[in-house]
């Protein structure tokens, strides 16, 4: 005996998730995710090149 519903073939499996406008909204920090991107990367590449300069000067 099966404990799963029964689903009628004509019926959706699931309901559609209702629309989420504010999913759509610009970030509120630097107006955009691509420009937000662009710092978290920046921001690796800084740290790396300051790693590697400490590195450098106390090996």
């Amino acid at each position: 005996m099966s404990t799963a519903p029964h689903l009628n073939p004509s019926e959706p499996a699931a309901e559609v998730p209702a629309p989420r406008p504010e999913l759509d909204d610009a970030p509120p920090l630097l107006g955009s995710w691509r420009n937000i991107y662009i710092l978290v990367l920046g921001t690796f590449v800084l740290f790396l090149a300051l790693g590697w300069v400490l590195t450098e000067v106390y090996s």
